[in-house]
């Protein structure tokens, strides 16, 4: 537990810092005036006391929307550090914009002080901007030996222009982080389209990215004072949706390390914490043909969560065809579920991209929650019991050297 002292002991520390006086505010825990490099930033505001530090890089602009959502937060054990940047409209005269290297300052004095705890990174929107380039400076000062960091963005505007070609540019720290990311998107379709775009560019240097889509949102529904009914559903669940994030964010730091698969006897796929049987899984295939999960209890079979707007999970296609051909249908099946999709449209997707196994359609999203499926693609190994054996979450080669030698040496099954 982080004491309320020892937030303070920390936030002198800040290098190159004074502690100004305490600013009075009646919705923080906390808060205190600090500068950096000579620049002030106007207060760091603490919301409760948990073991999950979360530094909230947010906007003088929707400060106070965002003081009610880190109440709310913090009533969902989260302890929540906010930090106003000032934004373009001067809104206040001690807020400032800060460096990159300046906010990497922030980030590295605001670690929790046990070494195994991680921080977690927070922004929306155009705020999102400042919290990768300052991620990306603290990564190259710090290297792969500090503590690990983690960022969840929401709606983030990371493009070089509002005005942006059918293929969108990022800036250029979206291509250069290697952390595990969780974003929250509403469901709007030329921004599920840039998002796209912004997964691929997160994972060129081996980010594993999480995307939640959102329904019934739009662009700033956490932060705009005007809601409709269903987007202040969606924001009093957000606290919910965040902690599970987190969760999915812990599970994706162990995978960084295995993502290259290189050569060696240790796993490369996660091993499943329960082991217990698989959920019931009943759907149709695209050749209109029930499927069901129990029917294949004898063979080790592959469960793999798609999409055909998700990138990662395309470019899996291919090494899904090759795996299937490595190991006899007698002892082995690749079986893929399409999430959210109506059938026509996934049979003119795979027209130019075939699967050479059954793919099963969940257009329903039934199986989401049975299977807690949080982003795509999402991948289960059953083995011949109908047991859960391992799991893994982003995209991979199924077909590299590595894998196969995994599978024949963990699951009993031989190669071709």
């Amino acid at each position: 537990m982080i004491r309320t002292n020892h937030w303070l002991a920390i936030a002198v520390l800040l290098v190159s810092s004074l502690l100004m006086p305490a600013v009075a505010n009646e919705q923080a825990d906390e808060s205190v005036q600090v500068t950096l490099s000579g620049k002030i930033i106007s207060s760091i505001h603490r919301f409760g006391e948990a073991p999950r530090r979360i530094l909230w890089i947010s906007s003088t602009e929707t400060q106070s929307a965002d003081f009610n959502l880190a109440k709310q937060l913090a009533a969902a054990d989260l302890e929540i550090w906010l930090t106003p940047l000032q934004g373009k409209h001067k809104t206040s005269q001690a807020a400032k914009e800060l460096s990159s290297a300046q906010l990497a300052e922030l980030i590295q004095e605001s670690l929790p002080s046990r070494t195994e705890n991680k921080l977690y990174i927070f922004s929306t929107g155009e705020q999102a901007k400042a919290a990768v380039e300052s991620l990306k400076t603290w990564q190259d000062a710090r290297g792969s030996s500090t503590q690990l960091v983690d960022l969840i963005l929401a709606y983030p505007q990371l493009t070089l222009s509002k005005h942006q070609p059918k293929e969108p540019q990022f800036i250029e720290a979206a291509s250069e982080l290697k952390l595990p990311i969780y974003i929250f998107q509403p469901a709007k379709k030329l921004a599920l389209e840039t998002a796209e775009g912004l997964v691929a560019a997160f994972e060129k240097t081996g980010s594993i990215v999480y995307t939640e889509v959102v329904n019934d949102a739009a662009t700033g529904y956490l932060q705009r004072n005007t809601r409709s009914e269903e987007e202040t559903l969606q924001a009093s669940v957000f606290p919910a949706q965040l902690t599970q994030a987190l969760d999915k964010l812990d599970e994706a730091a162990s995978q960084l390390s295995v993502a290259k698969l290189e050569e060696t006897d240790t796993a490369v796929l996660q091993e499943h914490p329960t082991k217990a049987i698989a959920p019931e899984l009943r759907l149709t295939d695209l050749n209109g043909k029930t499927q069901d999960l129990k029917d294949y209890r004898g063979k080790v079979v592959l469960l793999n969560f798609w999409a055909t707007w998700c990138p990662p999970c395309v470019k899996e296609i291919p090494s899904l065809n090759n795996l299937q051909k490595k190991f006899s249908p007698q002892d082995f099946v690749v079986l893929s579920v399409d999430v959210g999709e109506e059938p026509k449209d996934i049979q003119a997707f795979l027209e130019h991209l075939p699967a050479d196994y059954p793919v099963l359609v969940d257009t329903a999203s039934s199986s989401s929650a049975a299977w807690q499926l949080r982003a795509f693609p999402s991948t289960y190994v059953i083995d011949r019991k109908g047991q859960l054996r391992y799991m893994y979450f982003g995209g991979l080669e199924w077909d590299e050297p590595e894998i196969i030698k995994f599978l024949e040496k963990n699951l009993e099954i031989v190669a071709k």
